[in-house]
Formats: C-alpha cells, structure tokens, sequence
C-alpha cells in the first residue's frame, strides 16, 4: 500500500513539474520572451525538414534546448529546386505536432517558403554583396562615398547548390539612385533567372561655390569662389571642375550656391562697340582695316563687325583680343 502511494505520489510530482514546465515556456511566450526564430526562407538538403532546418535559437534556454531539438524530423522536404509555402497558422499547428511546447515559445514570421535543395541568399547577403561589388566600380566617383537604401529582393533562391549568384549595373554607376540586376547562373552556365534591385550612392565632394552673388556679364575671378563640400547625389547638373576660361557669368549664381558649368561662359575675347582690327588674307593680298564689333564673342567665334569707313557690316572670325579674320 505504502508503495502504491509513494508511486502515485513520484507520478503526481513529475506531472506538476511538466505542467510548470509548459506553462513557463506559454509564458515567457506570452511576455515576448521568444527561445526559438523560424527564418522566413529555408533551403533544406535532406528529404525530410528537421527544425533544424528553418529555426534558430533565440536565447540561452534555446539554446541549451537546441541539441534535443535541432534534428527533429517534421515532415518530407519538397523534391530538389521545389518550394512549400506555409502561413503562420498552418506552420504553427504543424509544429505544435511535430516540437510540442517548443512551438508555444517559437516565433514564425506571417508566411514562409521552404525549398528543397540548392540554396537561399537573403537581403542581409545581397546587400553584403552589393556593397563589395560596387566599391571597386565608385571609387573614383568622389571623395567619400556611401551606399544605402538598399530596395532589394527579400531574398533569392537558387534552385542548385552549384548555382551562382551574379550581379551587373544596368548603367554606369553615377550619383543617386542606380539600378542592379541579380543573374542566377546555373552549372551550364544558362541564366536561369534574373531579378532586380535598387541602390543610393552618397558621393561628397569639395566644389566650387559662389563666394559673393554672380551677376549674368560679371567676369569670375578668383576671389569669387569658394569650396564647399557637397553631396553630387542632389546636384541637378554638372559641377564646374574649376579648369579652363577666362569665364563670364552666363546665369546668376547666389552666395554659397554651387556653380554648375551651365553658369558660365567663355569670357569675350572682344565685346560689342569695341574698335579692333579687321585682317583680310587673300591668296596674293593681306588688308587691314578698322572695324567696329557689333557682338561679343570668344577667339575662334564668328561675329558681325561694321567698317568705319563706309558702314558695311561683315561676319569674321575672331583671333585674338584685337583682331578678326574674314578670307
């Protein structure tokens, strides 16, 4: 009798501590407290899913539970290069069957997709391999450059282990917004699939800015430029790289705007009502008279010039400060 009850008494006891055992894992779910993560892709090697397959452990309780947990069998894997979509629901029910209370503390995602074989790269990868494809390529682009707002696919699927993930510029990078395509390329080197992608650059860069409003006519001097450092990615148009002129105002540019190479022009070799020297050069003959310019104009531009003798106008072209040509 006395050892029916110490039986009955050990059965009872064992009972309380599996039900204290279940209801702290229910209730460290319900505190937000998650032991396990199922990943919203998986690609599975073996024909059947183990949790293993498409869970990782969360914390230190998961962890310590990983080891009986990881191999467990669930259900048969799709065939190779195949895919199984789950909703939350339909996955939770399924692994409360296979992973019992486990599954009280296990967070599933609103829907996953599991493939069998081959293998997934998700957005954390892609966005690795992004970065190290475009760095080489952008350099050169400015002083210091940034990659970001990643709009890339959630993840890719490659339906063969010996499948690989390629990546090309739709167009030669440029600050801003720039365009990728991820080629999957199979063993027999066919595309096999293609997908697209987005990616921002920031490229800083030291420009010149207007020191002192510009004027449209006003000669650029030194003195009226500073620099600035900028991000090209919202420059609307070429910078003036601070080479070539003498330059003229063409549009006004405010005080500390960027001056794009749209705002200048070549500063006249000759302006209008100035008095120069018109040379005709024929095959036997050279004349020279004077003539007064009707237009601005750079050396090697054609102007209209007026003699100062009989008021003839005539296009020549221009030579030098003092001079234009007509033959």
């Amino acid at each position: 009798m006395k050892t029916d009850l110490f039986r009955l008494s050990l059965l009872l006891a064992l009972c309380l501590v599996v039900s204290l055992t279940l209801l702290a894992e229910q209730g460290s779910a319900q505190r937000g407290y998650w032991h396990y993560l199922i990943q919203p892709v998986a690609a599975v090697q073996g024909e059947v899913v183990r949790f293993g397959d498409i869970a990782v452990p969360l914390t230190d309780h998961g962890r310590a539970q990983w080891a009986n947990l990881a191999d467990r069998p669930m259900w048969p894997a799709p065939d190779s290069g195949k895919t199984m979509t789950f909703s939350q629901d339909r996955l939770a029910g399924m692994l409360r069957q296979y992973v019992g209370h486990a599954a009280a503390s296990t967070r599933i995602p609103g829907q996953v997709v599991i493939q069998g074989g081959g293998q997934v790269v998700l957005e954390e990868e892609l966005r690795s391999r992004v970065v190290t494809f475009l760095t080489p390529k952008v350099r050169l682009l400015g002083e210091e450059i940034t990659v970001r707002d990643f709009r890339l696919p959630s993840h890719i699927f490659l339906p063969h282990i010996q499948d690989t993930l390629e990546l090309e510029l739709a167009a030669d990078p440029q600050p801003g917004r720039n365009s990728l395509r991820f080629l999957v390329r199979s063993v027999d080197e066919r595309i096999a699939r293609r997908l697209t992608g987005t990616v921002f650059l920031d490229v800083w860069q030291t420009v010149p800015t207007a020191g002192r409003p510009l004027n449209r006519g006003n000669s650029l001097a030194l003195d009226d430029i500073t620099f600035q450092r900028k991000n090209l990615a919202y420059l609307r148009e070429q910078v003036w790289d601070g080479t070539g002129g003498p330059w003229q105002i063409r549009s006004p540019v405010g005080m500390d705007q960027v001056i794009y190479l749209s705002a200048l022009e070549p500063l006249p070799a000759v302006r209008r009502g100035e008095v120069i020297t018109l040379v005709y050069e024929g095959e036997m003959v050279r004349l020279q008279i004077q003539v007064q310019a009707l237009q601005d104009g750079a050396i090697g531009e054609t102007i209209t010039v007026r003699n100062l003798q009989n008021n003839n106008e005539v296009l020549a072209r221009i030579r030098d400060y003092e001079t234009v040509v007509v033959r």
